[in-house]
This record gives C-alpha cells, sequence and structure tokens, in this order.
C-alpha cells in the first residue's frame, strides 16, 4: 500500500469514526435507552471502547455494552459524565486509536453536555444542588458553645461522622439513626446541665504541690531529687508516670498552673516541657488525655511557667513530661552518675476553678434576670421567644414558637418544677430537625440561609449577631456585604476551626495520629515532632490566607512554618525554641509547599515505608484533583521489603505487571515517586533505611542518638503519562506548575464541596470556572480564592 492509499485508508477511518460517534451522541440526546441496539454505534464502540469496556475487561468499571441511557439514575449520570471527561480531555479514545478532529470533538462533547446539563437542570428545579445538611459532630459542638455559652465536650459522646467527597460535613454521608438521635437527647441534656446552674458559686482555691511527692514510690529509683533547688528531676520522656496526682479537678472548669521547672545537663540549650492535660488512671495511663502544649524552660535556674487549661471532669489532672530526652533506662544508683538531659521540677501550682461571674455567662445568657426556683409561664414564653429564633437560626413567629410553648406548658399544668418545664422546650429546640439541619430551600438561598452556610463554612458555628442583623435587613447578600463579612470572620480567632477542620480533611491530617512509625528504623519521632508537623501545615495554610498569598504555594514555595524541632528534624540550621516563625528557605533544603511537609508525608506512608501509590494517589486527589481509580478487586497491595533486598521501583514494576494494574499505575506511580526522597516521617534521605545491616550509621537529632542501616540509593525519577519526564522533586513541581489553572481548580472544588456541603457535580464546571478566572486574576490569592467561592452562584443556591 503507498502512500496516498494509506492517507485515504486513514481519512475514510476517521471518517467512519466521527460518523459513529455522531450517531452515539444523537441517540442519547434522543434519550436511547441502550447503546448496543443500534449498530453503526455498536461498530465505533466495538472499533474504540469494547476492548477495554466490554463486560470482561471493565476498565474503569465502566462496561459500554450494557450501559443505558438513564440519565435520572445516579449510577449512569456519572458514568456517562466520566465519559465527557475522558473525551474532553484527549484520554479516550486511546491515543493508539483513530481520534476525531478538534471541531468534531466538539460538537460531540456539546450534544453530550447538552443531555447532561438538561438532566441536572431538571433535577435541581425540584431538589436544588445540595441535599439536606445536617451539622457534623464538630459543628454541633461548636453551635451549643456559641449558643449557650458553654465550654462543654459533647462530641467525643457522638459517633463519627461518615464523609463523602472528602469532607465529614457533605449532607449526603450524615444520616440521622434512632441511636444518633439518643445521643443527641443525651447530649442537650448535658448542654443544658452546663447552662443552667443553681447551686453555689464553686470556691476558687490555690495550693502550691511540691511534686517530689507525686512521683509514685516505684519511680523514685529513677528521679533524683535536687536538695539544693528542692526538685525533683528525671531523664526520660517514652516512660513518665509523672502526673500531678497530689491534685485532682473538684469541678470541671478552667484552672490556672505554674509551674517551676528548669533544664539539667542539656549542653546550655533550653529544655522542653510538654504538658498534658485530662484523666490518666492509676499510674501511667488508662485515660483520656491530650497535649496542652509545650513550653522552653531555661537550663540551671528554675522559671516559672504559667498556663491556663481546662480540665473537663472530675479528677482530672496535669502530666508533665521532658521532650528530647533518651529512651535508655536510669535507674538506682545510675541516676546520680548520669550525664544526659533532664527535666527539672521544683513544684506545681494550681488556682481554680477559675470563675470570672457568678451566674457564668452562659446561664445569664439563657434565662436573663429569671430565677428558675420561681418561674412562671410568662417568664418561660419570654426566654423561648428569644432563645428559639437563635437556635433555629431565623426568625420564628407565634405558629413556630407554639409547639415550644405547648410542651412547658404541659409540663406546668402537670405540676412540673419550673426548671423541669422549661427544660422541656429548650432541650426540644436543640433536638429540633431546623436546628439539627441547615434548613434551605431550591433555588436562591435567603439571607438567613446565607447566614448559616457562610458562618459554618468559615467558623463551624452558628451565625453571630452581626450575621443575624444583616439577614433581617435583608442586605447580606449583596456582593459588597458578602465581602466584608467574609473579611471580618476570617479575623476573628473563630475561623481557626476552617483552618482546623478544612485543611484537617483536604490535606487527610486527622489521619497524622493512625499510624506509629517503627521505632526501631525511625528512633528520632517523639509526640513534639508529630506536633510540630501539625502546626507547620496549619500555621502555612494561615499565612497564605491572612496575606492573600497564592495558593500556588502549596505546590512549591521560598518559604515554611518552623521551630525549632522541627528544623532540627529537616536539617535546617538556625532555628530555636517551640514556638514557630516564618523562615526563608533555600533550594538546597529540599523544602518548599506542602508536598513536603512532614504532616503530608507521614499520613502518605504507612510508619514503618513510604509507599509510592499511597503518596501518588494522595498528590492525584488533593493536588492535582484528578483522582485514581480504586484499585481492581483481588489485587494484592505492594509491601515495601525493610530490609533492602528490592526496592520499591523494582517492586511495582512487577505490579505492573498485573493485567488490569498499568494504565492506573501510569497516572499513580510518577507523583509517588517525585516524593520518594522523604521517609516516612518526612525526613529526607539520599537511601533507605534498613534493619540488620552490617554496619549501621548513628547520627544524633535532636538530643538523641538515631542508628539505622544504610540500603539501596533512592531514585525519585519518573515519566508522567504525557510523556515529560522528571529527576527530582523539584523538577516535578516544575511540571505542576506549567498549568496553574488546573492546581487552583482542584483547589476551588474542594472549598466548595466543603462550603455548601455538597460534592461537585458535572453541572457545576462552569462555576468552578469561573472561580478560577476571578482568583487567575489575583495571582490565585487563597484569601481572594475564598472571595471568589462565597460569591459564586454554587454558594449563594441551594
Amino acid at each position: 500500500m503507498n502512500h496516498q492509499e494509506q492517507q485515504r485508508g486513514a481519512t475514510e477511518r476517521r471518517g467512519r469514526t466521527l460518523r459513529g460517534v455522531v450517531f452515539v451522541i444523537a441517540l442519547l440526546a434522543f434519550g436511547a435507552l441502550h447503546i448496543s441496539a443500534a449498530e453503526p454505534a455498536r461498530a465505533f464502540l466495538e472499533e474504540h471502547c469494547f476492548d477495554c469496556h466490554d463486560a470482561e475487561t471493565k476498565k474503569g468499571g465502566l462496561d459500554l455494552t450494557t450501559l443505558k441511557f438513564d440519565l435520572a439514575e445516579p449510577a449512569t449520570f456519572a458514568a456517562w459524565a466520566k465519559v465527557h471527561e475522558l473525551i474532553a480531555s484527549g484520554e479516550m479514545p486511546p491515543k493508539k486509536k483513530p481520534r476525531p478532529e478538534p471541531a468534531a470533538k466538539e460538537e460531540i462533547l456539546a450534544s453530550l453536555a447538552a443531555s447532561l446539563d438538561g438532566a441536572v437542570d431538571a433535577r435541581r428545579k425540584v431538589d436544588g444542588r445540595t441535599v439536606l445538611r445536617r451539622l457534623n459532630r464538630a459543628e454541633y459542638q461548636n453551635t451549643l458553645r456559641n449558643l449557650l455559652g458553654i465550654e462543654v465536650d459533647v462530641k467525643e459522646s457522638l459517633p463519627e461522622d461518615s464523609s463523602a467527597s472528602g469532607f465529614d460535613n457533605v449532607g449526603a454521608a450524615l444520616q440521622l439513626s434512632p441511636v444518633l438521635m439518643e445521643r443527641y437527647l443525651e447530649a442537650a441534656d448535658t448542654a443544658l446541665d452546663a447552662a443552667i446552674v443553681t447551686g453555689p458559686r464553686p470556691e476558687t482555691r490555690r495550693k502550691r504541690y511540691p511534686f517530689i511527692d507525686s512521683v509514685p514510690k516505684y519511680y523514685r529509683n529513677a528521679v533524683l531529687f535536687d536538695e539544693e533547688k528542692q526538685a525533683a528531676v528525671w531523664f526520660r520522656s517514652d516512660y513518665s508516670p509523672t502526673i500531678l496526682s497530689q491534685f485532682k479537678a473538684p469541678v470541671p472548669g478552667r484552672y490556672r498552673f505554674r509551674i517551676s521547672a528548669f533544664g539539667v545537663q542539656t549542653g546550655g540549650q533550653p529544655m522542653t516541657l510538654s504538658v498534658e492535660a485530662g484523666f490518666f488512671g492509676a499510674g501511667l495511663g488508662g485515660g483520656i488525655s491530650r497535649i496542652a502544649g509545650f513550653h522552653e524552660v531555661p537550663v540551671d535556674e528554675p522559671q516559672v511557667i504559667e498556663i491556663v487549661e481546662r480540665l473537663d471532669a472530675r479528677g482530672d489532672t496535669i502530666r508533665l513530661k521532658p521532650v528530647g530526652t533518651t529512651h535508655v533506662g536510669v535507674w538506682a544508683d545510675k541516676v546520680k552518675n548520669y550525664k544526659g538531659p533532664g527535666l527539672g521540677v521544683q513544684w506545681v501550682e494550681v488556682e481554680g476553678p477559675l470563675v470570672e461571674s457568678w451566674p457564668p455567662e452562659g446561664h445569664r445568657r439563657l434565662l436573663g434576670d429569671v430565677d428558675v426556683s420561681r418561674g412562671t409561664f410568662a417568664d418561660a414564653e419570654k426566654i423561648l421567644r428569644r432563645f428559639v429564633p437563635l437556635a433555629l437560626r431565623r426568625p420564628m413567629d407565634d405558629a413556630g414558637l407554639q409547639p415550644y410553648l405547648a410542651l412547658v406548658r404541659a409540663e406546668l399544668d402537670q405540676g412540673r418544677p419550673f426548671e423541669q418545664a422549661l427544660r422541656a422546650g429548650l432541650k426540644a429546640a436543640l433536638c429540633a430537625p431546623q436546628f439539627l439541619y441547615l434548613k434551605e430551600s431550591p433555588g436562591r438561598l435567603d439571607d438567613f440561609a446565607v447566614a448559616s452556610r457562610l458562618s459554618y463554612f468559615l467558623w463551624s458555628s452558628m451565625p453571630d449577631e452581626e450575621l443575624f442583623d444583616l439577614a433581617r435587613q435583608g442586605k447580606l447578600r449583596q456582593p459588597a456585604a458578602l465581602r466584608a463579612q467574609v473579611e471580618r470572620m476570617l479575623k476573628d480567632p473563630r475561623a481557626a476551626a476552617f483552618t482546623e477542620n478544612f485543611v484537617g480533611q483536604w490535606l487527610s491530617l486527622r489521619l497524622l495520629t493512625f499510624t506509629s512509625p517503627d521505632m526501631q528504623l525511625y528512633p528520632e519521632f517523639d509526640e513534639f515532632l508529630q506536633w510540630s508537623m501539625l502546626r507547620e501545615t496549619h500555621l502555612f495554610f494561615e499565612e497564605l490566607l491572612r496575606n492573600d498569598l497564592s495558593a500556588l504555594n502549596f505546590v512549591d514555595s521560598d518559604f515554611t512554618m518552623l521551630n525549632g524541632r522541627l528544623a532540627a528534624h529537616y536539617g535546617i540550621d538556625g532555628v530555636q525554641g517551640v514556638e514557630f516563625r516564618k523562615v526563608s528557605l533555600k533550594p538546597e533544603q529540599q523544602r518548599g509547599g506542602v508536598l513536603t511537609h512532614a504532616s503530608v508525608l507521614k499520613v502518605t506512608a504507612n510508619g514503618t515505608a513510604s509507599s509510592p501509590v499511597l503518596r501518588g494517589v494522595w498528590v492525584l486527589d488533593h493536588i492535582l484533583g484528578k483522582p485514581a481509580n480504586p484499585p481492581p478487586p483481588n489485587v494484592p497491595a505492594v509491601e515495601p521489603d525493610i530490609r533492602g533486598a528490592t526496592t520499591i521501583r523494582e517492586q511495582l514494576a512487577k505490579h505492573r505487571q498485573v493485567e488490569g494494574c498499568a494504565s492506573c499505575h501510569r497516572k499513580i506511580d510518577p507523583p509517588g515517586f517525585a516524593l520518594e526522597n522523604y521517609d516516612p516521617i518526612g525526613g529526607w534521605r539520599g537511601h533507605y533505611r534498613v534493619l540488620g545491616a552490617k554496619e549501621p550509621l548513628t547520627k544524633v537529632v535532636f538530643g538523641k542518638r538515631v542508628t539505622y542501616g544504610e540500603g539501596p540509593a533512592v531514585d525519585a525519577s519518573n515519566t508522567l503519562p504525557d510523556g515529560r519526564a522528571f529527576t527530582t522533586l523539584r523538577d516535578f513541581k516544575q511540571l505542576l506548575l506549567e498549568d496553574e489553572d488546573q492546581l487552583a481548580r482542584a483547589l476551588a472544588r474542594k472549598l466548595v464541596t466543603y462550603a455548601t456541603g455538597h460534592g461537585l457535580e458535572y453541572r457545576d464546571r462552569t462555576a468552578v470556572e469561573l472561580i478560577v478566572v476571578k482568583c487567575r486574576e489575583q495571582q490565585y490569592g487563597l484569601r481572594s480564592l475564598i472571595h471568589a467561592v462565597v460569591q459564586s452562584e454554587l454558594f449563594l443556591n441551594k
């Protein structure tokens, strides 16, 4: 066959392909029920699609031989939306198959888009874009706190919320079961117990405790008593039964702790003191506790550290631990001659509970000047008329208030005490659907719905009086008012909930404590490092948000937020102490952007070894906005070899030989390998650490001796599916930054999902593009991106 014949044949094939595609789309547009019924369409699908998408192969979970076109069925709609996405991106038909001309491709996409858009519009006219959304447990607790002015923890008594589209505030995942309703009733009682106070003012006491008295007898041999300073000195942070056992909180509340402490034998550097709060049970553990903070204490000379901490239950106390000391046991006579670093504590003074006023703020906010010991129905009506509209987050007329007033009246008529009767009405409001759910009607949201959507987006809590006031005036939806409120709300301390809840889920940071590193391979890991990891990413996000810095900094930046512990972990000199600060980065330090944050690198590893697969999937979803397909069933996971016999690259090369794995791993593996120079706790490595090496290496990290074997050299190079190659992470990041819009688009999609409580759908793509265009004009500033989301039709419509 000569060249002209080859060209003519190719032209005929392209023509058949185009006619086949157009015929398929025409059938779809007129509602054809079964693709295989049309022979011309079937011929096209057989030539270009059935090899990968028939009942036997079913790549990506899609069988085009049986796929119908009932777009009212969610799974079918999702399948066709995916087909549209693949054609639009150029992934389908595959490069080795005949491909339609650009103009024909656009025509096909437009036709399919018209059918998909029509189906979405028909549904949204009835139901709106978002489903009815329940408050998740964090939002529920924050709402109780701000509504009642109380500091009580009810979140832990509620079941974990399910997630959808990556977030636990998405309505589709937030079901309401009978068990959860029972928990809400119990939580409402707990909240009202904290808000309605009838007893005497708790007595505030102050007492100083010599810390040596709190050291258990069995541990005295591991503690050195400094007679000159009258202080207990100990040298272990891994096993530390140093609970302030002489003090137990008499009631829940806020307590002031003053700790006289100093560092011992630290080489002139300050010692880091860890403070934990909660219930520790008998001995070392056994209770619910949390890290209250880390503090610097000077060397040799005692200094008083003062903290105020809330203790949530009777019997709670604190525990003190040194940070950065040895893991080697020091006992009996050895303790006197030990030369390693330690922590000395003279005494701890406790003052509390701290009561600013009595009755407390929550009591006055709820009841005003009503005396619950002799209240009347008129008093209850006064309270409920003020309380119910706040609880339900919108004005209430007499008809809306009547059910709550009727409950109180019925209780009083049966001879119940006023407080019990009032509680019935209050409790009903706290368990009402309008309290537990965000009330939104299809179409454009009213001002009160916008107030709630805005406050739960940026504060994870109910609107405040300023938002309510603007809603009552009908002014909140005005663009200038929305912009002003976003600015005000982001400056409010309550915006910390946005950082914690959005960033915690967007970057999977909530998984940070789910795995523990192998302490044989990574003995330098400790609680202080883990705490510092999380703080870096939170503070980095807040720095971008506060100064409207480009969201592209999430991929690569010339600065980060560090304290001394994290700087030591990264090998960056010149940073000391517990406090974080903004630190400029040099290229040779191998940091910049969240891809190199230890928090992200830890949550994308299993504790023992890193995995290019886990990290690649994470990058595709969280940074690029192109989630990988789930793995096929019955395909075993790749288990890293920590003995160093084979590298992960060799194992994945073998894994890709499994039928059905190669196509996905072409996308997953490259971004995963780009991060391979970072170990499971985020440290930089040129070689893998292994166990059982004949000549192990030793180094000192933050005062700890770390010994490990050096395995094979790390190879971070790879090639993207489009053929672009990279050698290092720096190269890879530059390739990502070539498509700035996609990076902004991926983040915008995450923000819209979190802000509206609903995953992105096919119909939302145009609105997302408008958000990207707006933030492009502002150099992709993160604060500008938040404003663009709030001003979008996705945010302002149900």
